[in-house]
């Protein structure tokens, strides 16, 4: 045979977040005329990416923020008041590619309260907006160098892109026996809890929760809450048993209020919106390192950086603390309920296998009644978190992502001016190993190289020495080597001595 270099091409797909922004949405939120604003309860801001385009370089994208802000007048009646302030902005980075298949996604991070009079509510919001792709790269890579080469092999893992999609569901709750006569504000949350990729087609099962606030006829707030499953299926043409699916759901709620003769109930209508995309395991043997007995070889090869997505999980943790009332507030004789409950993640890091570390803060308004002073008030809870939680299949040099809702929220006034808070956290954790790989991407044949005039070689072998590297540092074949040193142990301990014999013609 000749020698013919075998290549083959390797397709490298991943997961991975491009770039970040932050943008500032503005509101400036008026009540109903003849309405004085006597005290903010509570605000809560929900952002939503709506159009977006992409070219080289940047990503420009559109949205909006939803401020609902929940007031008491003068005379002790609740009022809410909404309103969306809509932005647009654009990311740059070098990273960014004509017609990659992006995915935007946006957090508020911080919400402000510019202003407030008797008249008018200012607000400001700060937004994080994410862009993630789904990315593919091709490599030319060595596979085989003919007749007389003798190649080191090397196994590359690697994630195949299967499908990605949008799908859509809708689905109800009820909440029974409720002595709520009018809606406040709601907000509802949609957490993954599992994903499982079947035969052209993916599974996505979580959670839809609703704090919904409401009032009944004496004017008070009070609270309920509302958890249902969800279980759906979506197409996702090539995917198998076993892929990985990577998957985030949103949802929008609206509920309502209906009596008969048997009482009344909340009724929570949701449109669920669920992104995916699906993984499946490659892998190929490489060429990585070549050297031929008979002539010089010119190798061209070039560093890989395979990044291949590991796992897509939600686990589940708690986080307590309390909240203190300043010394000129009402003391807290009732609960009423808390809204804008929200959790801000800073820091996520993989510190060893199957653990990670998240920092963070769980935040809300806690709304509560004082008996003397007859009146609702209301009291921000901001606590701040260090966790490590137990994420099986994470490994410790994992790039991490995470994103967080609060499950559940328990409230207990310990003292009058001082309520403790326990939060169930659910958090959903995107996992990426980067591994650099060298490939050989050109090989060709040179001159005939100089045969070793000695009669013998001894080489005299380095700790963890393989047959590869005694062939290659004596200029002889793998196959000569283990025939001239049947007794060779391998790998090598270290300090053996190998001999190869030529046959020298006069």
């Amino acid at each position: 045979m000749a020698f013919e270099p075998v290549y083959d091409v390797v397709r490298l797909s991943s997961r991975k977040r491009i770039a970040s922004a932050q943008t500032v949405a503005e509101a400036r939120l008026l009540p109903a005329p003849g309405t004085v604003i006597a005290r903010v309860l509570s605000i809560t801001a929900e952002t939503k990416v709506g159009a977006s385009e992409v070219f080289a370089g940047e990503a420009r994208y559109g949205g909006r923020v939803d401020f609902t802000v929940l007031f008491v007048d003068v005379d002790g009646k609740n009022h809410t008041v909404a309103h969306s302030a809509e932005f647009s902005d654009k990311i740059e980075s070098p990273r960014i590619g004509a017609g990659m298949q992006a995915s935007f996604s946006g957090e508020v991070l911080d919400t402000d309260v510019v202003n407030v009079s008797s008249s008018e509510i200012k607000l400001a919001a700060v937004v994080e907006i994410r862009l993630d792709a789904d990315e593919s790269e091709e490599i030319k890579c060595l596979v085989g160098g003919g007749a007389g080469i003798y190649g080191n092999s090397e196994e590359i893992e690697y994630s195949v892109f299967r499908a990605s999609g949008t799908g859509t569901a809708n689905l109800s709750s009820t909440i029974a026996d409720v002595k709520a006569t009018d809606i406040l504000m709601s907000e509802y949350r949609a957490i993954v809890t599992t994903r499982t990729a079947g035969v052209d087609s993916v599974t996505i099962n979580g959670l839809i929760i609703g704090d919904i606030l409401g009032e009944t006829e004496d004017g008070l707030a009070v609270s309920y809450r509302t958890e249902i499953p969800f279980s759906e299926e979506f197409p996702a043409d090539g995917a198998r048993q076993g892929d990985l699916v990577i998957a985030r759901a949103c949802v929008v709620g609206a509920p309502r209020i209906e009596a008969d003769e048997d009482g009344s109930a909340i009724i929570s209508d949701y449109e669920l919106t669920i992104s995916y995309a699906v993984y499946g395991d490659g892998k190929t043997e490489v060429v990585s390192d070549v050297f031929s007995a008979t002539n010089e070889l010119m190798v061209t090869s070039e560093s890989a950086t395979v990044c291949k997505p590991r796992l897509n999980a939600t686990v589940t943790d708690r986080v307590e603390g309390s909240v203190t009332l300043e010394v000129n507030m009402p003391i807290a004789d009732n609960i009423l309920g808390m809204t804008a409950a929200k959790v801000t993640v800073s820091n996520a890091a993989a510190v060893a296998d199957d653990e990670m570390l998240v920092e963070g803060v769980v935040g809300g308004n806690v709304i509560y009644y004082c008996a003397e002073a007859n009146s609702e008030n209301s009291v921000a809870v901001e606590l701040p978190f260090s966790l490590k939680v137990a994420v099986p299949g994470l490994k410790e040099n994992d790039e991490v992502y995470v994103c967080a809702e609060v499950v559940a929220v328990t409230l207990k006034i310990r003292r009058g001016n001082e309520i403790d808070v326990r939060a169930d956290v659910a958090f959903e954790i995107y996992a990426a190993g980067s591994s650099t790989k060298c490939v050989i991407t050109d090989l060709s044949e040179g001159e005939a190289r100089i045969i070793p005039s000695s009669a013998i070689s001894v080489h005299v072998a380095r700790p963890g020495e393989t047959l590869w590297d005694v062939a290659k540092a004596t200029g002889s074949t793998p196959e000569l080597v283990m025939l001239q040193n049947p007794d060779l142990e391998l790998p090598l301990k270290g300090g053996e001595r190998v001999l190869v014999y030529r046959y020298l013609s006069k």
